[in-house]
């Protein structure tokens, strides 16, 4: 029993490496980085699709984590400002440092509107994780009005936009993604969604 769940757990971290580097991959290469053989991988995880929700679930969890932890995390008398700008550094690195990913949950034609399913379901859907985050940033901008908090939710979440034009506008070269990786191109654009936020 171990031992499969051993080889479970080596079959979704290849999956998850070669959808971060690349933005998909197939049964074939997983069998082949794993050692093992197809029929191994359909035995634990039955199709593809299976494998893959599975992999998108534990990045989506993985980045929720993240957020949780950051704002558990921080002293009580900090300034509210600081606590968003510390979720906006996260969601912002996180997509970076996870572009194939993000662009498989958003704009892969294989099995999108599942994965579309799982990122609307744990961020835009009543949770107690969106409400944890629409809680902070209501005491953050004194703002209790329901419309200007769903606005500022999806402000703070348009972080995921800089990895999903990089696909769509094809700037996928290395110095593309090294310009967006810079902490001063990553404090600027940062900055203006502050700027936003607490207009």
């Amino acid at each position: 029993m171990e031992k499969n769940e051993n080889i479970k757990f080596k079959i979704i971290k290849t999956a998850k490496r070669l959808l971060k580097e690349k933005g998909s991959f197939t049964i074939k290469e997983i069998a082949q980085t794993c050692y093992i053989n197809i029929a191994a991988v359909n035995y634990h995880f039955g199709t593809k699709e299976h494998l893959l929700k599975l992999v998108l679930q534990e990045v989506v969890d993985e980045l929720k984590d993240l957020l949780i932890n950051a704002i558990e995390s921080l002293p009580k008398e900090i300034d509210n400002e600081i606590v968003m700008e510390r979720m906006l550094d996260l969601i912002y690195t996180y997509a970076i440092n996870n572009i194939g990913i993000i662009n498989h949950l958003f704009l892969h034609d294989e099995y999108q509107s599942q994965n579309s399913h799982i990122l609307i379901k744990e961020f835009f859907s009543d949770s107690p994780f969106t409400r944890d985050i629409y809680k902070k940033i209501a005491e953050s901008t004194q703002n209790l009005d329901q419309e200007t908090l769903k606005v500022k939710y999806m402000l703070l979440f348009s972080s995921f936009a800089i990895p999903l034009f990089i696909q769509i506008l094809g700037m996928k070269t290395e110095d593309d993604i090294l310009t967006l990786k810079e902490p001063t191109f990553k404090k600027k654009y940062i900055k203006e969604l502050l700027k936003i936020l607490y207009d």
